[in-house]
Order: structure tokens, then sequence, then C-alpha cells
């Protein structure tokens, strides 16, 4: 009878938290949990979702071959989905690299995923947290499967989610591979690896200092209003002065060769302007930093094409 379900599996697909309640103690579940807790967490928060637990995946999951080097963990099927979740002992890319061949075996296909390891330009973490791209594959009567890594101190979860196909959209797998891959090469949202000429390459990569906190995405922030400009922003709170702050910046600037152009600081506001010499075009680059007070900053740098 399945009445319990790994605490461990369940962080990987727990969509919504406890509530505060009066019982503070802070006692973790060892092993197990109760089922009806789980299925609460699994539910979400109003309405009503029919949620199953399984010690197995689902019969009607889509097929696939297990690969070597995992045990299965459990799984949940949900009102708008099913998940298997998978644990290695090791970081799980082998095993993510068999179930993505597997699948394709199957007629699924593996829409453009987007890396991970992309070099982040504009403002980023002195120590960015280390991000989990899901590979998503489309199968036009079956919908979409992302495959996720989770990886914990000595193990990794793989977390497979199907959503039927009533998900796609009203676009057929073929149509989606396309928008993806346009996505990947001139969109500033995409999370992928950017066109060559894309100004998001273009951009500095502006570090933050290590001491400031910010509750910003521990991705950059891309907004372009065109394709002859972009912008990065954030804002963080540090204990230095606004001339501390444009000069850790400017520095950087500097050492990624853009050439000073000028350069104002007031009490609130510091400007600057660079500008760098590209293939054959000419960028000009703006940053705006502004003292928002008790130590607030807000700081915004662009880059678009002079000729």
């Amino acid at each position: 009878m399945r009445r319990t379900f790994s605490a461990l599996t369940l962080a990987t697909v727990i969509t919504a938290s406890l509530s505060a309640t009066p019982l503070s103690a802070d006692t973790e579940f060892e092993d197990s949990i109760p089922i009806d807790l789980a299925r609460s967490l699994l539910s979400g928060t109003g309405g009503t979702m029919d949620v199953k637990i399984y010690s197995d995946i689902p019969e009607t999951f889509p097929d696939f071959k297990l690969p070597d080097g995992v045990t299965l963990v459990g799984s949940v099927h949900q009102t708008h989905n099913k998940q298997v979740v998978l644990r290695s002992d090791g970081d799980g890319t082998e095993q993510q690299a068999a179930l993505i061949e597997s699948l394709q075996d199957s007629d699924w296909l593996l829409i453009q995923q987007m890396s991970a390891g992309a070099r982040q330009t504009g403002f980023v973490y002195a120590n960015p947290q280390p991000r989990s791209i899901p590979v998503q594959l489309c199968h036009d009567s079956l919908g979409l499967i992302f495959i996720r890594l989770h990886p914990e101190s000595d193990h990794t979860f793989i977390n497979i989610t199907a959503t039927p196909g009533m998900n796609l959209g009203g676009y057929n797998c073929a149509d989606r591979a396309s928008q993806a891959s346009r996505a990947q090469g001139f969109s500033p949202f995409a999370g992928g690896s950017p066109n060559p000429r894309s100004l998001q390459t273009s951009m500095p990569r502006l570090v933050l200092p290590e001491e400031a906190a910010t509750q910003s995405p521990r991705v950059p922030m891309f907004l372009s209003g065109s394709s002859d400009q972009m912008e990065s922003k954030t804002e963080f709170t540090i204990d230095w002065s606004l001339a501390e702050v444009r000069e850790f910046f400017s520095e950087q600037i500097v050492e990624q060769d853009w050439a000073l152009d000028s350069e104002t600081a007031g009490d609130r506001v510091a400007l600057g302007a660079w500008t760098k010499e590209e293939d054959d075009r000419v960028l000009l680059g703006t940053l705006q930093l502004v003292s928002k007070g008790e130590d607030s900053y807000q700081a915004i740098f662009s880059v678009s094409l002079l000729d």
C-alpha cells in the first residue's frame, strides 16, 4: 500500500511551502513523511488537485529506458502533469544523456536546450548560484517532457516531468524547435548562448562587490527596446560611497577594452560613457548609478550602436 513518500524526493517536486504554524520546533522528517502532508504540499494553494503518489512509474507515463546507474525513487501524478524522480550517485549527466537518447529513439524531438555554461554579461553576482536548466523534448501527440537535474551534496536527483499534448499551444514540435532556436539567437531574455552579433555578447561583465546584497535575480536582467540597444539593470545595498561604487564598476569596464569618454558624479547620481570598436561597428556604453539612500543603489548599464 503506497502510504509514504521520500522527503528528499518531495523537495524536487514541491510547488508550495508550509504556512507558519504555532508549533515551531524545526523538527525535520528523517526518512518518510505522512502521505496526507505530501499530497497537501503537492496540491498547491487554493482549489483542488488530484494527486497520486507512486513507488513506481505510472502506466500512462511516456515510455523510456531506465538508464544504468540510477534508482527509481518514486513518481507523482498531478492533474496537469506526471513526474518521475530518479537518483544517481554521480552528477547525473551521463544518465540524463541516456534518457534523452532513449526518448529520441521513441520519436521525441530535442528542443535546442539553453546552456547553463554560457558566459553571463551585464550585472552578475560575485558568487552566482549554479542554474539547473531543464532539457526539453517534444512529441506531437504526447506533449512535452522536461528533464532537470537537482544536485545534492553526494548524489543527484533527476526529475522527469511529462505534460500532455494540449500544452503545445497549437504548435507542432517542429514549430517549437524553430521558435526556440530563434529565441536563443536574438532574444535578450533567453538564458542560452546568444547570437555572436547580439549586443548581449558585447556588454561587459560587471561583477557586483562580494559585500553587496540584492534581491535581483541570480541571472542578469536584460531589457531591450530594439536590436540597437540593450540594458542590464540591478539594485543592491552596500556600505560604500557613491564614488567607491562608480570607481569599482569603471575599472571593470576599462579592463574589458572600453575607452572612457566622459564621467560625472553628484551627490546622488553618477554617470559614465565609454566607447568600443568591435568588428565593423562602434558601440556606446553608458553607466548610470543612483544612490537611493541608506546604502541602497540602482545600477543600469546600456549598450547601443553608434554606427
